[in-house]
């Protein structure tokens, strides 16, 4: 019985999750909430709930396209 080695392109997947989670470590860094965490309200809501719901929001759809990504094209050639 033969066996061919498929050689395959990584996917990058880890690379992208590193690269969310680092963007989520500092988007909740306690030095950019602080510059958050003024007195100013934009649209009667206070910006420091704008930034970390926003950003919450942002890194749930970043880790959705990241984990949801489209197959490859090759792995499904036999």
């Amino acid at each position: 019985m033969s066996r061919r080695l498929r050689l395959t392109r990584p996917s990058g997947k880890p690379e992208r999750l590193t690269a969310a989670f680092l963007l989520g470590l500092v988007l909740f860094l306690p030095p950019l909430l602080n510059v958050a965490s003024r007195d100013v309200l934009f649209g009667g809501i206070p910006v420091l709930v704008l930034w970390l719901f926003g950003g919450w929001l942002v890194l749930i759809v970043i880790l959705a396209l990241v984990v949801e990504g489209k197959p490859d094209d090759d792995a499904r050639a036999p």
